[in-house]
Formats: C-alpha cells, structure tokens, sequence
C-alpha cells in the first residue's frame, strides 16, 4: 500500500471520527444517564469477545458482531457503532500491530463504520416496510444481519484486492465458516437482549463466563489440533532427513522444512567442528551485512553452545545489547542445541520479526526436531566418508581407477548419446624410482601429493584427475576432441617439466630440497566405431609407452593416426601466429 494512500485513510477516518463524536455527543448522550453500568458491561462483553477470537481449520473469526446487534437493539445506532469500535481496537492491540501496519487502524475502523451505517439502514428499512405480523421482527433483524456480513465481506474483499493487492478469491472456504458462524449472531443477540431486560447488566456476566468457557474450549482443541499436525509434519520430515546422504543437502532439507512449520525471517545451523561452531547452512529473508554468514557466531548462540541449553527470547528488548544489531528487525529467537548421546553437535537459530511468536509447543517441537537433525548428519557424515573412502585415494586424495572406471563408462555412453568425443590422458613420472631410492619413500609421497594438485590445478573442471596406480596418473576430458586433449596434454607436461617438487631428504637427516621432474604423456580419443570405454585406457597406455617412454621421455604421444593430428597442429599453430 502507497503511502498517499494510507494518508488518504487517515484523513477520511478523522472526518468519521470528527461526526461520530459529533452525533454521540448531541444524541447518544442522554441513553447514558442511567445506564452506566448496563454499557460498561456491555463494553466489557465486547472487549471480551474480542480478546477470544475463534480460530478452526487455519481460519480466524472475532465474533463480536452479536454484540453489535444487541447493543444496536437495546441503545441505538450511535452505541453500536461505539460498542463495534472498541472491540475493534481491542483486536487491533491482540494482534499487535506495528508501526508498518498501523494504518490498519483507521481501514477497518472506516470499514466498520460503514457496515454500521449500512446495516442499520437496512433494518429501517425493513421496519418501515408493511410486513406480515409472524415476520416484522424477525425480517428487519434477520436484514440487519445479512447486510452486516455482506458488507463487511464486499469491503474485505475490495481491500485486499484493491489496496493491498492480494489476490483472492471472492467466496472461499473462510467465506463458508464465516457465514457458518453468522447462524449464531441472530439468536446469540436476541438472547442477550432479553436477559438485558430481564435482569440488567448482570445478563453480561452471564454471557462472558459461558463465552470464555467456549472459547477455552475451542482453544485448546485447537492446540491439540495444530499439535497434532505439527507432529505428523515433524514424523515426515525424520522420515525425510533419514534418506539424505549428504550433510549440506541434509541441513538445506532441514531448512526449508521448517520455514513451512514455524514463523521464521532468519533460520541457521550450526555443527561443532574441532571445538568451534562452524555455520553449516543458514537462511535470511531479508539481506543482514552486519551478521557475516560463516564467520560470525552471535554471543546467545554461544550460550547455549556452552550450557547445552535452549533459550527463547519474546521481545528485543531482551536481547543482550550487542545483539540488537544482529538478526536485523527480528524480535522473538529460539536458539536450540543439537546433543547426541550427551555431545553438543551443533545449534539451531530460529528468529522473527514478530514479537511473542513461539510457545512451548514450539520450543517442544524444534527440541524433537533437533535430535531428527542430529542422528541426520551424523548419517551423512558416516556415509560421506564411506564413499569418500571407497572413492578416494587416501595418500593423494584422487579419484582410485575403480571410481573412474565407473564414471567413464557413464561418460562414455553419454558422449554417444551427445555424439561427442571424449579423450583420455595416461601420465606416468619419469624415474621416480630413484626418487625413492635416493630420497626415501615419504619423498615419492610428497612428490605424489604434489603431481596431484598441480594435475587438478590445472585440469580444473573441465575434467576428471584419478591416480592410475604408482605413479601414474589418468584424466578424463569430457566433450574434448584429440587435438585439444594433445594441446592440454602438452601444457600439462610443460608445467610439469619447470616445477619444483619440495621434498625432504629422508635418508640424509630431513633436508628439504628442490627436485625438477618429467612426465611421459599418452593420449587418445573415442573414435566412432569404439564399443569399449575402458579400451580408450589401454589405448592411451600404449601411446605413453610406445610413444613417449620409448622415444625418449618427457613428450606427449597420442594413440591413432600421428601425420592427422600433426597437421591440425601445424595449422592452429599458424592460425595463431597470424
């Protein structure tokens, strides 16, 4: 909503205001002497009503609009619009409204006025008309009602739509109980009417305890209701988390479940990793530069880190003063910890902007939760592990031959699909036996881990790097014809030739050192008629020895036909030139 528009309600509201307590002043006035206490109850009744609103199947009604009637019936027009307004603001303050939403209070205020006026018409409407004895008292009242509802939906509606734009639809199921609920208005009213006569403000009481007891009641059920509801979503997310087997994914599952369960602008886990809280996902509504996401854990969050105990703030206001300027507008925190079998294994934030938002339902709810994540993760991290074992060398931390076997064969079929070409690289380190034998063995490790980043550093995603087995080495290039992969090899190889391998002397006290290395390079490349994957290995095995190792070392030699691939290397090399 602009902000001309909600001046624009402002100003209409004073000038509603300004007659109303015109007309109260000069007409409703005298009603009053006399009946002080009968009105007082009656304010009360509707403060009441207002304070107990019915809420069923996610929809909220304050049915005060029985009071309405009734004070419209027994006082006037000018006491009805008084009696619907002060339950009104008494709404208002429930919902607590802040200072963005403020403007609801002159909105709704004008759109009461105008169901009063509108439904008090109508029922004079009625009674002047020449109706048949059985229904002159019950048409006119039976008239005030239906307008009161249709109006009041009409301009529901119109604002939504209109004013706030949201989209909705003109009859939905909120539409249905609301009219459900209307059925109670008419006798509701004409019963308090008569007690009003009968026995006077008393017949106010009467009412309220029988109202607060229903509305008791119907609260309790419906927290039953929603704690049953939340407990079906939290049993299907355990279910959920349970078939994640990845942390990262596990976490942003977690996330993204719990924005639908609890009201949340800020949400963030966190795991222990060596002693420290480290953020392992997080997410924010709105943009926070002052709260650096993996860097900074706020001083509350510590807390509970060092209590292993959950803290729920309402209000800022109860926030340590440092914190204020943390987790941008939000008001109302749960901070949770994630104990397994007795160890802290991390904490989870949930904040909002609104204040008073969670319960002990809720703090109940993220505790079950919690452990659900705890035994998730721990999940993850055992199969991540597992399959980073079974995947990885363990000295250099490459693919092993078994996993790139695997995934070229998939590459493979898929580069048939794609019509592609896929290449292989072999390398193999020239004398690196003597490297172990002159060095020591921990040297020809160091040289191993080396070879490996400076293999993916230069590979970098446009491929695979596995260790073969010894000291040798396999890449796999993905949508890579031979003269590329002979280029890729080539630079690779020259890299290779002008590094410095440090190292430590381990068989002469530890002395670190320097060492130049070489490498024998075969290359080869998918041809169309190739039916086995794992041949285009072989193939490039063969070129890396009958090619490069054979004829000298420290050179690339590709598998198939040499004098082709030789004149694309000549042309590109004179296309460069030019």
């Amino acid at each position: 909503m602009t902000k001309s528009v909600k001046v624009s309600l402002w100003v209409i509201w004073i000038i509603f205001t300004v007659f109303f307590f015109a007309a109260f002043k000069q007409y409703a006035f005298p009603q009053i002497a006399g009946n002080e206490m009968d009105l007082l109850s009656l304010f009360i009744l509707a403060g009441i009503a207002a304070l107990f609103p019915i809420h069923y199947k996610g929809y909220s009604f304050v049915l005060f609009q029985w009071l309405s009637l009734a004070s419209f019936l027994l006082y006037g027009l000018l006491i009805e619009m008084m009696v619907t307004q002060f339950a009104l603001l008494v709404s208002l303050v429930i919902m607590k409204i802040n200072r963005e939403s403020l403007y609801r209070l002159p909105l709704n205020s004008i759109m009461f006025f105008i169901t009063s006026l509108s439904s008090a018409g109508i029922y004079f409407f009625m009674v002047a008309l020449p109706l048949p004895v059985a229904l002159e008292l019950f048409m006119p009242l039976a008239a005030y009602v239906c307008t009161f509802l249709f109006v009041n939906h009409v301009l529901i509606y119109l604002i939504r739509n209109q004013l706030v734009k949201v989209k909705t639809k003109f009859i939905d199921k909120g539409t249905i109980w609301e009219l459900a609920t209307a059925a109670l208005v008419l006798p509701m009213s004409i019963i308090l009417v008569m007690l009003y006569r009968e026995i006077g403000f008393t017949a106010s009481g009467m009412i309220a305890i029988a109202f607060i007891g229903i509305s008791i009641m119907l609260k309790v059920y419906r927290r039953s209701e929603q704690m049953n509801e939340q407990l079906k979503k939290v049993n299907e997310l355990g279910i959920e988390l349970s078939s994640t087997w990845e942390v990262k994914e596990t976490a942003h599952l977690f996330i993204d479940k719990i924005k639908a369960l609890f009201q949340s602008n800020y949400i963030y886990v966190y795991t222990v990793e060596e002693g420290k809280l480290k953020l392992l996902e997080g997410y924010q509504e709105k943009p926070n530069n002052i709260f650096s996401i993996g860097k900074t854990v706020d001083s509350v969050t510590e807390k509970v880190y060092r209590k292993k105990k959950v803290i729920v703030f309402q209000n800022r206001s109860q926030w340590p003063a440092p914190e204020r300027l943390w987790l941008k507008g939000a008001h109302s925190v749960m901070i949770v910890p994630i104990i397994q079998h007795r160890e802290l294994k991390g904490i989870i934030t949930i904040a909002v902007d609104e204040k008073n938002s969670y319960n002990k339902q809720d703090v109940t709810l993220i505790e079950i939760l919690a452990n659900f994540l705890g035994v998730a993760i721990d999940n993850a991290r055992h199969y991540e592990t597992t399959k980073k074992e079974s995947e990885r060398c363990p000295l250099t931390d490459l693919y092993n031959y078994r996993s790139f076997e695997r995934t070229l064969i998939e590459e493979y079929e898929r580069s048939i699909i794609q019509k592609e070409k896929l290449s292989v690289i072999l390398l193999d380190i020239d004398h690196f036996k003597p490297v172990n034998d002159t060095y020591g063995h921990q040297a020809g490790n160091d040289v191993l881990c080396q070879m490996a980043r400076l293999m993916e550093d230069n590979i970098g995603e446009e491929g695979i790097v596995a260790r073969y087995g010894g000291e040798e080495f396999v890449i796999l290039l993905k949508d890579t014809n031979d003269l590329v992969a002979y280029m890729k090899a080539e630079t690779l190889r020259i890299q290779i030739a002008d590094n410095l391998f440090r190292i430590h002397n381990d068989l002469n006290e530890g002395e670190k050192i320097s060492i130049h290395l070489t490498a024998s390079i075969g290359v080869a490349t998918s041809d169309d008629g190739e039916s086995n994957p794992v041949s285009l290995v072989r193939q490039a095995d063969r070129a890396m020895y009958t090619g490069a190792k054979q004829k000298g070392r420290n050179r690339v030699a590709v598998y198939g036909d040499g004098n082709e691939l030789n004149k694309k290397v000549v042309a590109l090399e004179d296309t460069l030139t030019r």
